[in-house]
């Protein structure tokens, strides 16, 4: 809640002093007319690759963590990143993972095991015809198998459970998902959800149906919980509940990001006919994109790719969204999540660090998701330390509850806090990234300098290279 025109004195990665009175250093900012915030925590970044990060980084974003569909060897995931990452990085141990393995006997091992290579992953699970992570019942040897995996994830450092039980709505039994959410209990840890029937908006599958089974549990553990992207039908219940749980003393949030469509691979069961027409009653040819072809797709063409070329990235369009926008920036501890995807190129191929922006072809929430909430928020005329809370504090806080150290000194501009600050300026801060091809990975601007463990690493507008 600090909100004053001071100087802010930095030294060895820490915030030291904060005063009105002059201060030298070996380099000065002139942040004159700007907002020196603490830096933007993004939980839901699937993109953390060089360009992924690079992108993230002109959008303010210094924590840049994959808490949905997460990982697996979590020891070598982190040790390829170590000392080659622009931000602060992190993962979940993935349960979708996790099931692979025993489902669809899939070895899985090394690194890279996570996003992006997810969708090649699904492809091939999906190889003799059956996605048997998404629709196979566990037995309770393949249960404990699965969970047995997860706790190892947990041994070597993920900081939680990622869980994607809306893809997986047929096989996740709702036994299998209480035992996974009570493998992060054991640790502290949370667990973290796209949950069972998102964004379904019919009874009995209606979508806070989902996020009621993931409360009962976390409420019953006594554990933590963060429920991915509310950003649909329902969404106003699942708040409202999560408002009651913390009002008991329960450490459960949400996320949301501001686009009225979503993105995911073009085989996932939750965007074929029978799920997205007949039950959540959009229409295809009106909401299914391919941003590498520039266009909409037809249901047939759906049902083939999704048999074909079932990794391709698609963005599917969520009408009511654009509505509840303005009430979502309005919501405490609602917090910012980007969901940004895989940065690939029309052919599907990974960027590099030194790619165009104009060669990304996906979802602008990639790019400039940071940047639109701030704009929108001005529009709105929001209070801006209610929106700096949804983009930086609230997910510092609530993961610093689980006993995460390195959150317990961050999302605060405040002496002894690390400093990861976004330097941007409130009245021209805003996105550029959009639906059209060619414009989905632009980057923002408004946002000329960002700091990393007080390393600066954004300036002028401009990230440096060889800053890690």
């Amino acid at each position: 809640g600090f909100d004053s025109v001071a100087n802010v004195g930095i030294s060895n990665g820490w915030i030291v002093r904060i005063t009105t009175a002059p201060i030298t250093g070996d380099e000065t900012i002139d942040a004159t007319g700007h907002v020196v915030a603490p830096g933007f925590i993004d939980l839901e970044q699937h993109g953390q690759t060089p360009w992924g990060f690079k992108v993230n980084l002109r959008d303010g974003v210094t924590t840049q963590m994959d808490f949905e569909v997460g990982a697996l060897n979590i020891a070598e995931w982190y040790a390829r990143r170590e000392g080659k990452s622009q931000a602060n990085f992190g993962t979940t141990v993935g349960h979708e993972y996790a099931r692979m393995r025993v489902h669809d006997g899939m070895k899985l091992e090394g690194p890279d095991v996570s996003m992006p290579a997810m969708f090649a992953h699904r492809a091939e699970a999906q190889e003799d015809g059956v996605n048997g992570w998404s629709v196979t019942k566990s037995t309770v040897y393949q249960m404990n198998t699965i969970t047995r995996t997860l706790d190892e994830g947990l041994r070597e450092g993920a900081i939680g459970i990622g869980n994607l039980g809306g893809y997986a709505q047929k096989g996740i039994t709702t036994y299998e998902l209480l035992e996974v959410q009570r493998a992060a209990a054991r640790w502290g840890r949370l667990t973290c959800s796209h949950h069972r029937f998102h964004p379904n908006a019919s009874p009995p599958t209606e979508g806070p149906m989902g996020a009621n089974e993931l409360l009962v549990n976390a409420m019953l553990l006594d554990a933590p919980l963060m429920i991915h992207h509310n950003n649909d039908y329902g969404w106003w219940e699942i708040e409202e509940k999560m408002q009651f749980a913390r009002a008991k003393g329960y450490n459960v949030w949400s996320t949301w990001y501001p686009w009225d469509a979503g993105s995911g691979n073009v085989g996932a069961d939750i965007v074929q006919p029978g799920i997205w027409e007949e039950k959540m009653g959009y229409k295809t040819e009106e909401t299914i994109y391919d941003p590498a072809g520039d266009r909409y797709l037809t249901r047939d063409e759906v049902v083939r790719l999704g048999k074909e070329n079932p990794g391709m990235p698609i963005i599917a369009f969520s009408p009511p969204r654009q509505q509840w926008m303005k009430e979502w920036i309005k919501v405490p501890n609602f917090v910012i999540a980007g969901d940004g995807m895989p940065p690939v190129d029309s052919e599907g191929k990974l960027l590099s660090w030194d790619s165009p922006y104009e060669d990304y072809a996906g979802h602008p929430r990639t790019s400039g998701t940071h940047a639109r909430v701030l704009r929108v928020a001005r529009e709105e005329v929001v209070p801006q330390m209610l929106t700096l809370s949804q983009l930086s504090y609230w997910s510092a806080k609530h993961l610093g509850d689980t006993g995460l150290k390195a959150m317990q000194v961050r999302g605060r501009i405040q002496e002894g806090m690390v400093a990861d600050i976004t330097i941007f300026d409130p009245e021209t801060v805003t996105e550029h990234a959009t639906y059209k091809a060619g414009a989905n990975g632009l980057p923002s601007t408004g946002i000329p300098h960002v700091l990393v463990n007080g390393t600066i690493v954004v300036k002028d507008a401009k990230v440096l290279p060889g800053v890690y």
